[in-house]
């Protein structure tokens, strides 16, 4: 008996956290399912191996590419014109699988599919509510300017969804926060299904650990790194010899300058890692004792639960799913102001440090990959049984 098709659809498999979902997708799916990857962009399927922690091989899956025109194929902009592109190509494909589930965000398949929700990017006023900073720093671009209206416009005559197709799907949030925007804005029910995080990193005492943060993830204006500098300066302010390894790509944008001249005016104690994957990032994570995390409204945030398996203390914003992650009062701050203040506590206090330590050691089998291979696999076994059903 042939097995059943299962396409998982992604814009392109970068260096984000979206695409931890679909890597252990893949690696859940591959022995029991006829497994295509429908993407835009070339793999490098060693890279994200090494930087997500799965073990697949080129023969696990078939990989689709959808074609681009020209000019968009060869540029990191134009992200909503290219995701039109790319929509209008699955919906064509929809129908050769038994199955389609989209690992980035809501998708009109022309047929009931499973959709994970990774961000609301695909929400324009909540993608500057809940960071405001994306405008304030592309103000020419993000704007409420005429420019943009022609733009979201041309997006929306490449495709745009049909009315219900996305109440239509199964929808699968990455965090309770997230289950519950989707409940208030759309009244769409969903399944809390947290990410996949790795869990493989060597074992360091605290104790031999630099007495130093990590922050990890791309840098962007909406994950706020220059905030996380500013913290840590006025944390140092008050007597504490720490320094900050920031593990992320730096590009050429004004934002991308700013963490460079931030790096600079503070090269005693700030360092820019750029991409660290595999060992090095894992040996970076180990080698130090405290995470940090600037992004607000972060619908989960696998850095924030990679940093945590790795035995770091991880401070984080009060709002997203990344208040899951670490789930106690003492790492989660309302402001800049609070941060400093609760990181300057934590920091005095070695009791305190371990109290923290064995809480966050326990609660970090939710987000086991083994757990979420386990879920999403009964979730496709379940969808298809429906399906047949029907």
């Amino acid at each position: 008996m042939p097995k059943a098709r299962v396409a998982i659809v992604h814009p392109g498999m970068g260096l984000g956290g979206s695409e931890s979902p679909v890597l252990w997708t893949i690696q859940a799916l591959k022995n029991d399912y006829d497994v295509t990857l429908i993407t835009t962009g070339k793999i490098d399927l060693g890279g994200l191996n090494s930087y997500y922690g799965t073990r697949l091989a080129p023969e696990d899956f078939s990989i689709q590419y959808a074609p681009l025109p020209m000019g968009l194929r060869s540029t990191a902009k134009f992200a909503g014109l290219k995701s039109s592109f790319f929509q209008r190509y699955v919906r064509r494909k929809a129908g050769d699988f038994d199955v389609v589930i989209s690992g980035y965000g809501p998708m009109d398949f022309g047929e009931r599919g499973i959709q994970m929700i990774a961000d609301f990017a695909f929400v324009e006023e909540w993608r500057f509510s809940l960071h405001p900073g994306v405008r304030s720093w592309k103000q020419w671009w993000y704007g409420r300017s005429p420019v943009r209206r022609v733009y979201l416009n041309l997006c929306a005559m490449v495709f745009s969804g049909s009315p219900g197709s996305m109440e239509r799907n199964l929808t699968l949030a990455n965090s309770n926060w997230a289950a519950k925007l989707l409940q208030e804005k759309f009244g769409i029910k969903s399944v809390t299904l947290y990410p996949p995080v790795e869990k493989n990193f060597p074992s360091v005492d605290f104790a031999e650990r630099d007495n130093g943060f990590v922050c990890l993830g791309r840098i962007s204006a909406e994950k706020r790194v220059d905030a996380s500098i500013e913290i840590l300066s006025r944390v140092r302010q008050r007597g504490h010899d720490i320094h900050l390894h920031i593990l992320g790509g730096v590009d050429d944008s004004p934002y991308g300058a700013l963490v460079k001249s931030l790096a600079d005016q503070n090269r005693d104690w700030v360092f820019l890692e750029g991409w660290a994957i595999g060992d090095r990032k894992k040996q970076l994570l180990v080698g130090h004792r405290y995470g940090i995390h600037g992004r607000e409204n972060e619908p989960f945030g696998i850095a924030v639960g990679e940093m945590v398996n790795a035995g770091c203390i991880v401070f984080v914003p009060n709002g997203g799913g990344q208040v899951e992650i670490v789930d106690h009062p003492a790492l989660v701050f309302r402001d800049d102001a609070d941060a400093v203040e609760k990181i300057d506590s934590v920091l005095k206090s070695s009791a305190e440090q371990e109290k923290l330590r064995n809480h966050l050691r326990q609660s970090t089998n939710r987000f086991a990959p083994d757990n979420f291979q386990a879920q999403i696999h009964q979730v496709v076994k379940e969808f298809l049984s429906e399906k047949n059903a029907a």
